[in-house]
Order: structure tokens, then C-alpha cells, then sequence
């Protein structure tokens, strides 16, 4: 009988090997396959490849090798330290700041940032998704609805706004991206580079489809070929598409990595907190994140090194963290909400926030919401407990790619790990953003978002104040909310310097925001004149009406004007107390 290896390899007959041209060690991928000047681009499931981010820069440190990054998230692991060894000139981004467990600046983007050593060009998570995804089909460009309205457009040169030939409509087009190479983490992939991704999808394979070398794949366990064909319909990247595949346990580390029943029994691993937070800490001064680096990344020769360590106790309870046995699906007794009177300004806002977002949800009839970060996802995760037990029907989706998914007790990250399993579906930015949010649907969808900064019309700042050379975070998935939404709710705590007359730079424009709510007040847009207005503000005991008033007045950076009949919301009541406490135990967005 004529026996073909091959063949019985492809059926999954053949126990095959895990050896071939492509598997290679970490320093050896890097050193072969990494050259100055090159466009990198970083990710594409869930996870960054950070195993061999650190090994470039042992390789790269001192050398000036000018590389430009392509990355959706810069935060304290995984751009700072290029930034801190001069290894990149220019960094395109749609968020730059920290964000696991709680969203802030990074001290050392700003300071990058304001010495204007490196260029950095912002755009919305869902036009560097398309971007990628025009470069991996041979596209000079792709349409899109983000962008226009807002300074981000008027700061990109590869971001035009044109007529759309068919029907005369403007139309905003993006030009493709086509990096060098692309780095990734995945599951788990054969000898070949066929490669299962983490899930949710995130960029999915756009990026290394994209890249005009390919892409450099780490993943947790290198496969058979047999044994891959068991997870067929999970594999994202194919072969083609991929120049080296390295073995690298615990490659995503310190970010998390979960585990799905398609991973056989490979098991994921939680995000480690301490080490995020300790560089962080160290983010507050060059000196400190100078010596963090040396610990963590320069005075380990390799991967090995690293993970020897960090331990193997520390590394066995990361992934024990992810049982989601271990989470409670109902709400614990909890005595410090007990008194609507110990509510913080925070809690009052989000109590506020997660009512009006439940109100107008159920008057538009809204199928769907995307949160942005914050307390603007807290507050939706209220409304979303109290709409179900009212038997709505309502999704919640995260930009990442996740849909429908339920928020657990216990991590208020808005993309905790332990919701993932929770997920009616899983998918990735363009499907998220582009079709469920902006797309054919857009009329079913609620976008809530924070701010930094709030104008009278309702336009968004979280990128940057240009005239102090200041840098915030930047849009994420922000200005692709606002441009295609149906309509948008507000959740930012209110200051004269947040509520201004009119944003240094808009990031989101205020076209579909609808509602502004601080922890004083709920501001209404009057479809008139385009002004927001308050509409409501917070019942306080002993505090008059026209004491609020002024109050708010003191607070608001632009002249105050009033809806007729001015409406008094009632504090948090015990059980939204009790909700949100648990719901974000560390009190990152409750203090």
C-alpha cells in the first residue's frame, strides 16, 4: 500500500514531530530576523509577546537601532523600556498610559512625549485595525467612520476624508499598513507556524498578514502538526504568514494569558499584579525604572533566567488564579453599604451613571453596550445587573473582542481575565468596532465613555493638553465609540479644569453624546442648540437647591445653563452600594 508521511500527517495519523526549519530559540529568532530600522509590529490575539520584546532589548541595548513600533497599548512592560534605551524613534498607538488593573498616564511616555525625541502618532483602536487589515489584503486603503470631527484627524497624514463615489457622502480612508515584521504570542502553533491565538482575537492575524516579512510566533507549547489539526478551526495565522516559532512558556508574562477548553491541557495564567504595580511604582522616575529594568530584563540572560526568577511558586499560583470555580456568582453580604450616607463623590456618580444608562437603554431600546474605561464601565456594569434581573435582554462587548460577556464579582479591569469565559462570542477589534458598534447595527448600540476632559458640546479629551506638552493616554477605542455609536453617554467627574468651554484637542467629538453625568449632576444635550444643560443634580441632605446649583456652577468651566424643572436624583441606595463594592473590591474607581 503507497504510504505518503505527509498525507498521514495531514489526516492526524502520524504522531509527527515538533522539530522543523522554523522552531528556533528566542535568541536566535531575534538575532536572525531583527535588523535596525525595521517596523515592528506588536500582537495580535490577546497578550503581547513579551518573552521576546525583553530579548530584543538585551540584544538592541546600546545600539540606537531606530526601530518604529505598531502597538495598540504602550504602558510601563512592554514600551517603556524601548523608550528608556533610545531603541524606537516613532510609535504609532491608540492608547499610550498604563492599564492593567486601573487606566492612568505613564510619567515616562509623558516625559518622551514632551522632549519630543520620539514621534508619537496617535490613532483610534479600530484605523490601525483596518489599517493593518487593508495591508494584509493588498489594499491601498480602507474606509472607515472613525477619525473625522477630531484632532486626531487633522495630526495624520495617512487619514484623508474624501466623497464616497456611489453615493457623495464624506468618507474618511486610511492608508494601509505594511510592517516589516510582526511579533506575536499565541496558544500553541506547529513546527510550520500554523498558530492557534489567544482568545478574545484582538487584532487577530491582520498584523502578520500584514507584514512584508512575516511574523516572529512565540507560543506556549510547540505542537505536532497532528496534534494542531485537533484545534484547526482555532488557528488564526497560517503557515505562510510565519518566519520562526519559539517555544516560550509563560511568553505574555507579566500580562495574562487564558486558558479555553481548545488548548487541551495547556493552562493559562492570570496577569502577575505585584510585578505590574512595582513598574509602575518604578515609572515615577528614570532612575528607579532604570534599576527595575536591570533587574527584570538586562541582569537576565534569557526567558529561563527570568522565569527561574520569578519562581515556580509565583508562577504555579498565576495560573491557579484563573479557576473561575473560585468566583462567586452572587453578591456577598457587605456592611459598608449598608448607609446611602457613606457613598464617596465617586460612588454617588456612578449610582447616578448606571440609572441614566439603564433609563436609556430601555426607552431606545438598546441591544448592546460598549463601555469605555473607568467608571463609565462600572457604570455600566450596574445598569447591566439591574436590567437583567428585570429580564432586559442586553449585551455587554468590550473592544478586544468579547460580546456578551457577564462582569464577575472581584476585578474591576474592564478586560478581566475571569469574564473572558462568561463571553456569548469571541471575536476581534474590526468585528467589535466596526460592525457591532459602527456598522450595519450601529443604531442598537449605547457607547459609554470617560474623559478627561468634557466642552460644552459634548467633544472629548483623553489624548493630550498641547500647550504644556502633556500627554494623557489617547482615544483606544474612545473616538470610534463617539463617530459610530447611536448615542453616547458621559461618566467624568467634574472640575473647572475637566469641564472647559471648549477641549485643547478633541479626541472624541461630541456629535452623538447625548448626556454628561459628574458626581454632582446629570447634564443634558439640548438637540438645539447643541449645549449641554443640567438637567438633574444630586439630592444632598442639608444642601438647598440653589446651594447645589452653585456648587456646580464653581465646578463648570463654562456657563452654566438649566433644562426647565431641574430634577433631584436620590443617593446610592445600600444595594448599589453593595454592588459596586464588590464589583471593584480595591476601590479603584469607588474611592
Amino acid at each position: 500500500m503507497l504510504r505518503l508521511s505527509w498525507v498521514e500527517e495531514a489526516l492526524g495519523r502520524s504522531t509527527g514531530g515538533t522539530t522543523g526549519e522554523k522552531v528556533t530559540t528566542l535568541p536566535r529568532a531575534v538575532r536572525e530576523l531583527i535588523h535596525p530600522g525595521f517596523v515592528l509590529q506588536v500582537g495580535s490575539g490577546l497578550g503581547y509577546p513579551m518573552a521576546l520584546l525583553y530579548e530584543i532589548i538585551r540584544q538592541f541595548w546600546g545600539r540606537n537601532p531606530g526601530f518604529t513600533f505598531i502597538i495598540y497599548g504602550g504602558s510601563c512592560t512592554n514600551l517603556v523600556p524601548f523608550l528608556a534605551g533610545g531603541l524606537v524613534k516613532k510609535v504609532l498607538a491608540s492608547y499610550l498610559g498604563d492599564s492593567y488593573p486601573f487606566p492612568a498616564p505613564n510619567p515616562l511616555i509623558q516625559k518622551s512625549f514632551a522632549e519630543g525625541k520620539v514621534e508619537f502618532e496617535e490613532w483610534s483602536m479600530l484605523t490601525l485595525t483596518q489599517r493593518l487589515a487593508a495591508g494584509a489584503m493588498g489594499l491601498p486603503f480602507f474606509p472607515t467612520r472613525s477619525l473625522a470631527g477630531s484632532s486626531l484627524a487633522d495630526n495624520l497624514a495617512d487619514f484623508t476624508l474624501t466623497e464616497d463615489p456611489f453615493t457623495g457622502e464624506p468618507v474618511g480612508l486610511v492608508k494601509a499598513l505594511n510592517p516589516d515584521l510582526s511579533l506575536v504570542h499565541g496558544w500553541l502553533a506547529d513546527p510550520e507556524g500554523n498558530t492557534v491565538l489567544n482568545m478574545p482575537l484582538v487584532g487577530n492575524a491582520y498584523g502578520p498578514l500584514a507584514a512584508r516579512k512575516g511574523a516572529i510566533v512565540t507560543v506556549e507549547k510547540v505542537v505536532s502538526a497532528a496534534e494542531l489539526s485537533r484545534y484547526r478551526e482555532h488557528v488564526r495565522i497560517p503557515a505562510e504568514a510565519v518566519r520562526a516559532v519559539v517555544e516560550v512558556p509563560f511568553g505574555a508574562h507579566p500580562s495574562g494569558h487564558h486558558h479555553f477548553p481548545h488548548c487541551g491541557e495547556e493552562r493559562g495564567y492570570a496577569e502577575d499584579r505585584p510585578f505590574i504595580m512595582a513598574a509602575r511604582r518604578a515609572s515615577r522616575s528614570a532612575e528607579d525604572y532604570q534599576a527595575w529594568l536591570d533587574e527584570w530584563v538586562l541582569s537576565c540572560p534569557d526567558h529561563h533566567s527570568y522565569l527561574a526568577k520569578l519562581g515556580a511558586e509565583r508562577l504555579f499560583a498565576l495560573k491557579g488564579k484563573l479557576s473561575i470555580d473560585d468566583w462567586p456568582l452572587y453578591f456577598l453580604e457587605d456592611d459598608s453599604g449598608d448607609a446611602a450616607s457613606a457613598a464617596t463623590a465617586a460612588e454617588q456618580m456612578i449610582a447616578m451613571a448606571g440609572r441614566e444608562i439603564e433609563r436609556v437603554t430601555r426607552q431606545q431600546g438598546y441591544d448592546t453596550i460598549l463601555a469605555g474605561v473607568g467608571a463609565s464601565h462600572l457604570a455600566s456594569w450596574l445598569a447591566y445587573y439591574s436590567l437583567r434581573e428585570q429580564d432586559w435582554q442586553v449585551a455587554l462587548m468590550a473592544e478586544i473582542g468579547l460580546y456578551g460577556y457577564i462582569p464577575l464579582p472581584g476585578d474591576s479591569f474592564v478586560f478581566a481575565l475571569r469574564n473572558f469565559p462568561t463571553a456569548q462570542l469571541y471575536t476581534d477589534v474590526l468585528h467589535i468596532l466596526g460592525c457591532s458598534v459602527s456598522g450595519n447595527n450601529r443604531e442598537h448600540c449605547l457607547g459609554v465613555l470617560g474623559a478627561a476632559q468634557v466642552d460644552c458640546r459634548g467633544n472629548i479629551n483623553s489624548s493630550q493638553v498641547p500647550a504644556a506638552s502633556l500627554y494623557l493616554v489617547g482615544s483606544g477605542g474612545g473616538n470610534d465609540v463617539a463617530s459610530g455609536a447611536n448615542e453616547v453617554i458621559v461618566v467624568t467627574e467634574q472640575a473647572p479644569h475637566r469641564f472647559v468651554e471648549e477641549v485643547p484637542f478633541i479626541t472624541s467629538p461630541g456629535e452623538r453624546v447625548t448626556a454628561v453625568i459628574s458626581q454632582l449632576g446629570l447634564f443634558r444635550k439640548d438637540p438645539v442648540d447643541g449645549i449641554l444643560k443640567l438637567a438633574a443634580y444630586l439630592e444632598r441632605p442639608g444642601m438647598t437647591e440653589a446651594q447645589a446649583v452653585r456648587e456646580i456652577k464653581e465646578q463648570c468651566g463654562w456657563e452654566l445653563q438649566f433644562w426647565p424643572n431641574l430634577e433631584i436624583l436620590a443617593l446610592p441606595t445600600a444595594e448599589e452600594l453593595s454592588r459596586m463594592r464588590y464589583l471593584d473590591p480595591e476601590r479603584y474607581f469607588t474611592r
